[in-house]
């Protein structure tokens, strides 16, 4: 912070009462946060749960995870993630042989789930890709918000906003074509 913007800033505390509102906002921070994830986790699932992809089931847990998931997959197998940070697609907890699946992802017939993210910021050994952060708003940020407690703001104020563009998101993978890629690599990638 450059002294300028602290000056000013120490200038707003002129009383205690306004320091101590100001202490116990930023104690609470966390809270604030898991809210407005909590808001747009709600207005997602409800969404989904009255217009989503029949082939697929939402999942929600925390303030913020939610999944999709092929109905009637094991809820361990590929699906999509997203918890603030991170929209991504992955198998949970060894459920599939990655090693297998980055195999797979070799051919072109299956690398093409790969183009249904915007970009792919990153994976991992149970993830095929992910994308940190890549939402819009008009704002500076757009693209690359630096963290997610920046993000959680859009998550509770515009939230549907929000909730349009992560069901967008989502949709790319949930055309016939991707779905039936998924459940084959399901198939042929089960440890």
């Amino acid at each position: 912070m450059n002294e300028e913007l602290i000056i000013r800033a120490m200038d707003l505390f002129d009383s205690p009462d306004k320091w101590n509102s100001f202490c116990e906002l930023m104690n609470r921070n966390g809270e604030i946060q898991n809210r407005w994830w909590k808001k747009l986790q709600t207005e997602v699932y409800q969404r989904e749960k009255r217009n989503g992809n029949p082939d697929w089931d939402i999942t929600i847990w925390n303030h913020w995870d939610m999944k999709w998931s092929i109905r009637n997959e094991n809820p361990q197998s590929l699906m999509i993630h997203f918890y603030g940070d991170a929209f991504r697609l992955f198998s949970n907890a060894g459920y599939l042989d990655m090693s297998k699946v980055g195999e797979l992802l070799k051919d072109p017939k299956f690398s093409i789930l790969q183009t249904c993210f915007d970009r792919i910021d990153g994976s991992d050994f149970q993830t095929i890709g992910w994308e940190y952060r890549n939402f819009y708003f008009d704002t500076v940020y757009d693209g690359r918000f630096p963290d997610a407690r920046t993000l959680s703001w859009y998550a509770g104020n515009k939230t549907a906003e929000f909730a349009d563009q992560l069901i967008n998101k989502v949709r790319k993978f949930q055309t016939p074509e991707m779905t039936e890629l998924i459940k084959e690599i399901n198939i042929k990638c089960k440890k």
